[in-house]
């Protein structure tokens, strides 16, 4: 029994699904790396809750390290 496809259109095929699957992993290798930047930068700067009544300013509740994790953050990239 023969193919439906000739030779040459099944050989494109697999070839075609090898470069997906290496292009699929390539994205989730890089993906888990951004991610990991991003955790290991939200746990070096935590969002705190600092009371507003501890200095001399009042107002609502301010959050610590907000500069400096977004500048970690913004630090990481996805490429």
């Amino acid at each position: 029994m023969q193919s439906p496809l000739p030779p040459r259109l099944g050989g494109i095929g697999i070839v075609v699904a090898i470069v997906l699957v290496v292009v699929s992993v390539v994205v989730l290798a890089l993906e888990s790396r951004y991610r990991s930047c991003v955790s290991a930068a939200q746990a070096r700067y935590p969002a705190v809750a600092v009371s507003a009544f501890t200095t001399r300013a009042t107002g609502p509740v301010k959050v610590s390290f907000v500069r400096e994790r977004q500048r970690a953050v913004d630090d990481c990239h996805r490429l």
